[in-house]
């Protein structure tokens, strides 16, 4: 079995080679590898340039490098799609150029899906937070127990649309995404991550579940989507319209896994939006939290989110009531910001203490040490 390599890069000069390196350590003779620069401003094409000039790149494997003139408007998907345009091999893997394979667990995965001969094999990772300098595992990791023989289609189904969305963690059927015309949509928007994956679950004839973890995803690095604070975060309206233009009216779990899907992430979206794009969120967010249907509202939403955080805000929106939203995000915002001040004062106060102790000790010994001169 081959693989087409995409990887994908935007003003990531400080990270692109650790990326290729890991992703040269995995390839494999016939294998392929494409690099979309995606128009960066920094040094990254020049690295990328300095990495095809290497002396000691295998020849058994195709490099493809593709420099686009100027930056794609949205996120990575137009270069995710050029990357696939340019793919022929029997797989496709997806790379962040930020990002790094291990090579051990990516090969033993490799092997896997071309053992079980499926549509797509989802996989686990680790995210590196860059500020922290550790890792640590992904939000849904606590879904991995769910993954157990003997579950039905709809419920793996409905398991793997469950899981976060990103493509990098996944081996794909060239021939399966070809034929189902699968590709990221394109637009002035990001996170366009989501709505592939769930066409690729909802279009998949077979797939399969392996918790290996195969690549490290950066977090918290200066310029990346994941920091976003503002009306970018609004593309998930536009996101879960996608999803949900063609779900049939009759699949109650797709339904209520799209409308959890959107809630979800608008919880994780209410911990960090700015004050200023709270009114124009809450006028999309009324239109689709409004559109739930009644009896999946009460019977699913409504039990399901009742003990949740997000709970007064969904009253909100779903009574139309915009404003009595944005003044509950405030207020809680405001709550966050003394509960972190709370924790810096007492962290300060802390360390303030210690220096205290430190001076009061020192002052100590110094008269000690005045008394025995004067002895």
């Amino acid at each position: 079995m081959s693989v087409s390599f995409i990887i994908t890069s935007y003003n990531i000069d400080p990270y692109i080679e650790k990326c290729l390196s890991s992703v040269l350590k995995c390839a494999r003779a016939g294998d392929q590898i494409i690099l979309v620069d995606d128009g960066s401003k920094d040094k990254t094409p020049a690295l990328i340039r300095k990495f095809l000039a290497r002396t000691d790149l295998p020849t058994d494997v195709e490099l493809v490098p593709v420099f686009l003139g100027a930056n794609t408007f949205g996120g990575v998907g137009i270069a995710a799609n050029i990357g696939m345009d340019h793919a022929h091999r029997d797989t496709v893997f997806f790379v962040d150029g930020d990002d790094w394979l291990n090579p051990a667990t990516f090969n033993t995965c490799r092997d896997v899906f071309d053992g079980r001969g499926v549509d797509f094999l989802l996989t686990n990772y680790l995210e590196y937070d860059e500020l922290l300098d550790e890792t640590r595992p992904p939000a849904d990791q606590a879904r991995w127990p769910l993954v157990q023989v003997g579950l039905s289609d709809l419920a793996r189904r409905d398991l793997a649309l469950s899981m976060i969305a990103v493509p990098w963690r996944k081996f794909y059927r060239r021939d399966f995404l070809r034929a189902n015309n699968l590709r990221f949509p394109e637009g002035d928007f990001f996170f366009e991550d989501n709505p592939f994956h769930w066409a690729v679950c909802r279009a998949a004839g077979s797939f399969s579940f392996y918790n290996q973890v195969i690549c490290y995803h950066r977090v918290n690095r200066p310029g990346q989507t994941m920091a976003s604070t503002g009306a970018e975060l609004m593309a998930f309206f536009t996101h879960y319209d996608l999803i949900t233009a063609d779900l049939p009216a009759d699949d109650t779990g797709l339904q209520v896994g799209a409308m959890r899907w959107l809630i979800n992430n608008m919880s994780w979206h209410m911990t960090r939006l700015r004050p200023s794009v709270l009114n124009a969120y809450g006028q999309a967010a009324m239109r689709r939290i409004g559109g739930f249907e009644q009896s999946l509202w009460e019977d699913h939403i409504l039990p399901e989110f009742a003990q949740s955080s997000m709970i007064d805000a969904l009253v909100h929106l779903r009574a139309g009531d915009v404003a009595g939203f944005v003044a509950g995000a405030k207020l809680d915002g405001i709550q966050r910001q003394i509960t972190a001040l709370g924790a810096q004062i007492s962290e300060q106060g802390s360390a303030l203490h210690h220096s205290t102790a430190q001076i009061e000790i020192l002052r100590n010994i110094q008269e000690f040490d005045a008394l025995t001169r004067r002895r």
